[in-house]
């Protein structure tokens, strides 16, 4: 019986940009970088980064743990610093680091509750458990989205996947 073909992303995946230029472009084909219509390209020698705007409306959803947790704004700015810092800005869409900033803010808020409330109320899994699992895969999936587009774009190799995550930690949050 026949597959139907060939699947989208089978195969050996690509090297990243950074890979690529450390090893001298092996293959010597034409270095594949992301090109947009109606905008000048950044060339691989040189990076553009442009510092980003951070939204007002991140710290408005802000409601439990008040000055212990930090604001979204913060997280929004660690990030797009980090971004920046790999010359990455214009491969990663700025509503991306602003529902990670959410979403992360969310997780923090409900692993709060978690703390004030308890885990278990009554006997039963308290309901911020569940928000806080859920938060947290959101989060993470569009940080996995955040990773892939600097991580095959960044022309310096990283310390690694956890670099940001790492940094996040070291902060208290």
């Amino acid at each position: 019986m026949p597959s139907g073909g060939a699947r989208p992303g089978a195969g050996r995946p690509r090297k990243a940009l950074g890979e690529n230029l450390l090893e001298g472009n092996p293959g010597k084909r034409p270095i594949k970088v992301l090109k947009f219509q109606g905008e000048e390209q950044p060339k691989p020698d040189k990076p553009k980064s442009k510092k980003p705007e951070i939204p007002s409306y991140l710290d408005i959803v802000a409601k439990e743990g008040g000055d212990m947790l930090p604001a979204a704004s913060e997280i929004y700015k660690t990030l797009s610093e980090w971004i920046a810092k790999a010359g990455c800005t214009d491969f990663v869409a700025p509503n991306l680091v602003e529902d990670f900033a959410l979403l992360r803010r969310g997780y923090l808020e409900t692993e709060y509750m978690n703390k004030r409330m308890g885990r278990i109320a009554g006997g039963k899994r308290s309901p911020y458990v569940g928000m806080a699992i859920d938060y947290l895969k959101a989060s993470m999936s569009v940080f996995n989205t955040i990773w892939n587009a600097v991580a095959r774009n960044c022309e310096e190799p990283l310390e690694g996947k956890g670099g940001f995550l790492e940094a996040l930690a070291n902060r208290g949050y």
